[in-house]
């Protein structure tokens, strides 16, 4: 799944192209027991036409063995500036099924606040 921010509903692009503006990625992110079913958030910065500026932002997979071989969510983060010339970005979650026929990754509350 993903979704495309136009950045420019929000902040003047003067903000960013001085890199005054800043990002916060998060995500709680798991699976269950045992398994390494997982799931990938990517965080991607795009210009006024639409392309990709830098590389993606990445926060997870939380495996099995980083949870203990429990199920659980475990929160990740990641911050830093928003490229100069950035107008979009865009985040999409990836789930990738190792074991079994059923995906077991798990994700809750994704958020990306943009801040000064």
């Amino acid at each position: 799944m993903w979704q495309t921010v136009d950045l420019s509903q929000y902040i003047d692009s003067y903000f960013i192209d001085n890199q005054i503006v800043k990002y916060n990625l998060s995500a709680w992110i798991g699976g269950h027991r045992f398994q390494d079913d997982y799931s990938t958030v990517f965080l991607t910065f795009l210009n006024q036409s639409g392309q990709i500026i830098n590389s993606s932002i990445q926060i997870g997979p939380v495996m099995a063995v980083d949870r203990g071989n429990e199920t659980q969510l475990m929160f990740r983060q990641a911050q830093g500036p928003i490229p100069i010339g950035t107008r979009f970005f865009n985040v999409e979650v990836i789930f990738s099924r190792l074991i079994g026929n059923v995906n077991n990754g798990a994700i809750d509350n994704i958020a990306v606040t943009v801040y000064q």
